[in-house]
């Protein structure tokens, strides 16, 4: 790919020339940028750690694995290797536990900017272009450009799809982006069932609606409180579209060819209601639903009082295989693939989500030290920034074992690192266990799954047809965030209300049609025609991408 082609760096002196002050910097040996260029002369000879002693702000938000053993990612191992390796002192700055975006909020209002910020950019008001106008955050043309940031510009140009997905519609590259590749960490949810009670049912695993009904039907029969538990609000599922993909649609947003639907908007989606009225109705589906709270879910599926289940593969069934070997040694879990339409058929949808999804370091202008920001960032994309971000150091947190890095007994081993979880031991010393600025290696999620089913339940959820349906990364113009944005918060509530009162008889499924055309009249046909603008432009700017 040839950078200049697609690279704009207009904007990036227009920025410079309007910066302010920094908030901090190295110990004020450089002064704020009044014009020019944002970084006028490079000044790093490419190799690490860099001789500089300049330390930079970086603000996230605190992972819970950190925040279980320690108050801040200043005082873990992970950034001190990262001090070491990169010569950059890093001063962590936390917002308080679930303020994330209330503080980010005040903390762009105000322009009080750490030099670093991490965040989903592009659900940032007006997206990430605004971003950029609003002097909130830098592109990065000119540093890929004048080769400062060598690691990310050859992984864009070895994968110009997703690098076409980090830009904006102007071509403006705005953040380290965290990426997950391989397609095996792309699915982190799916459903499982009592393996006891299937083989005492005489039952194989349900691959179809068919095979799904006469499971629970079973399962009922055996006394069972929730033959199934299910999270059915929006975030959940939009991620799992449980069981849409019998009917040929997708939860929210999706693509059939190069043609923008909302699953929710669609004739098929009402044949998924009804269905879910009946297995509410006949005692199958978790007569709770409605109430996601954890410990609720959790005591129904360690006690035994729920045949199958769907959930993130860590966070649930981690939890609940270990839960139910203690309260339930008899019972056993077991995964199941995604619904098809026609037994032996591929799934059409389950969980996947983008190798590239919004969350990225971004560089703010406040920074003093773009370069040395830059160069820091730009480590992660690098072959040794790749082991520390995703194993960390060599004979302390891994080993290499028949050529694998390998985690050793510090992060395995509770009796040997203070009885923490493997995640949270592994937050120690590496940051593949959530995100950050780096590409995410499958062997760490090899070695994250505890229990044989966790391990088996990847490609078992992972085979579907999903990718071809997948929304990719678009950009809005920041009008058309707007209208956008209105439309669909009050759509959203609308339609997860109207969902639960149908299911549980609040509301006559015969007001189905009435469903439709309030859809129709809360202006989502202009919700749609917005995102298939967005996916237009996108399509642009992948096809130029890969000609480059």
């Amino acid at each position: 790919m040839n950078m200049k082609k697609v690279f704009t760096c207009g904007l990036c002196c227009a920025l410079a020339a309007g910066m302010l002050a920094g908030c901090s910097g190295s110990g004020g040996t450089n002064t704020a940028k009044t014009g020019g260029e944002l970084i006028p002369t490079v000044t790093t000879d490419g190799t690490y750690p860099m001789d500089t002693d300049v330390e930079l702000s970086y603000w996230l938000d605190l992972t819970p694995n950190i925040a279980a053993y320690a108050g801040s990612m200043n005082d873990i191992e992970f950034a001190k290797y990262m001090e070491e390796e990169t010569g950059v002192k890093i001063k962590y700055v936390h917002p308080p536990a679930g303020q994330a975006t209330e503080k980010f909020n005040l903390m762009v209002a105000s322009q009080d900017l750490a030099d670093i910020v991490e965040s989903n950019w592009p659900t940032y008001k007006g997206g990430p272009s605004k971003a950029i106008k609003d002097k909130t955050i830098l592109p990065l043309n000119e540093a890929l450009d004048k080769d400062v940031s060598p690691n990310l510009k050859k992984f864009h140009e070895e994968n110009p799809e997703i690098a076409a997905q980090i830009q904006t519609d102007d071509g403006e590259f705005y953040m380290y982006p965290f990426v997950t590749k391989d397609s095996i960490l792309q699915t982190a949810m799916g459903f499982m069932v009592r393996e006891d009670l299937l083989k005492k049912a005489g039952l194989d695993k349900p691959e179809t609606i068919e095979d799904w009904e006469k499971m629970l039907a079973a399962f009922k029969d055996m006394g069972m409180k929730a033959p199934i538990t299910l999270k059915l609000k929006n975030a959940e599922l939009n991620n799992m579209s449980a069981f849409m993909g019998a009917y040929g649609i997708k939860s929210e947003f999706y693509l059939e060819g190069d043609t923008v639907k909302y699953g929710q908007y669609e004739k098929a989606y009402g044949d998924w209601v009804k269905m879910m009225k009946k297995w509410y109705d006949n005692g199958w589906l978790d007569s709770e639903f409605t109430n996601e709270d954890a410990k609720r879910i959790d005591a129904l599926v360690i006690n035994g009082d729920a045949g199958a289940m769907g959930g993130w593969n860590g966070s649930a069934f981690g939890k609940w295989i270990a839960g139910m070997k203690t309260s339930l040694p008899e019972a056993s879990l077991t995964p199941v693939a995604y619904v098809a339409k026609n037994r032996g058929e591929t799934p059409l949808i389950g969980h996947k989500q983008l190798p590239a999804r919004g969350t990225g370091a971004a560089i703010t202008s406040k920074c003093k030290n773009v370069e040395i920001a830059v160069r820091y960032l730009d480590y992660g994309f690098s072959e040794k920034g790749h082991m520390t971000y995703n194993f960390g150091r060599e004979g302390v947190s891994y080993e290499m074992k028949d050529g694998k890095p390998t985690y050793t007994d510090l992060i395995t081993d509770t009796g040997k690192n203070g009885g923490l979880s493997t995640s949270q031991a592994m937050s120690k010393y590496i940051r593949a266990c959530y995100n950050g600025p780096f590409v995410q290696d499958a062997d760490y999620i090899m070695q994250m799954y505890t229990t044989p089913q966790q391990t088996e339940a990847m490609p078992i959820w992972a085979n579907t047809q999903t990718e071809k349906y997948m929304m990719p990364l678009v950009t809005m113009t920041e009008e058309e965030n707007k209208e956008y944005t209105g439309i669909m918060t009050d759509i959203d509530v609308y339609r997860e209300e109207m969902l639960f009162k149908f299911i549980t008889g609040q509301e006559p499924i015969e007001k189905l049609d009435q469903y439709f055309e309030q859809l129709k009249s809360m202006k989502i046909e202009r919700a749609i025609q917005i995102q298939q603008a967005a996916y237009d432009r996108y399509k642009k700017r992948e096809a130029a991408a890969i000609a480059d």
